[in-house]
């Protein structure tokens, strides 16, 4: 005859789970669990195994340098490449180069000051 307890649950299976949780298949059971995490261990230590981290595109190079940049150098790379003039070609330039191009640069900007004040002066 087999009791049940109040979960609806045999007492005897009772027993005689907890005769296996702590008993020799218990033993087992742990031994291998350990193993299986020793060995998963080194392969989710550092994110998926095998995964290479790919070298940045030269596209998300240029926009983290972007990104990075003060507003007014934003403002002064988007003005030379209205002008048709790269950020490198601009580094490369000597110093009287770059002062003849900034004077283009700051002509350019006063042009679109001009145009965007008389704009809204005849609305």
């Amino acid at each position: 005859m087999t009791r049940m307890d109040g979960l609806g649950m045999s007492a005897d299976a009772g027993i005689a789970s907890s005769a296996v949780r702590g008993g020799v298949a218990g033993g087992a059971f742990r031994s291998a669990f350990q193993d299986a995490q020793l060995r998963a261990a080194p392969a989710f230590a550092g994110g998926v195994s095998g995964a290479v981290r790919a070298a940045p595109s030269d596209a998300e190079r240029e926009f983290m340098e972007f990104a990075g940049m003060s507003l007014q150098d934003k403002m002064l790379y988007s003005a030379l490449a209205s002008l048709g003039i790269s950020k490198q070609k601009f580094d490369a330039m000597s110093p009287a180069e770059k002062q003849e191009v900034l004077k283009k640069v700051a002509l350019l900007m006063e042009q679109m000051t001009r145009a965007e004040t008389e704009g809204r002066k005849s609305v």
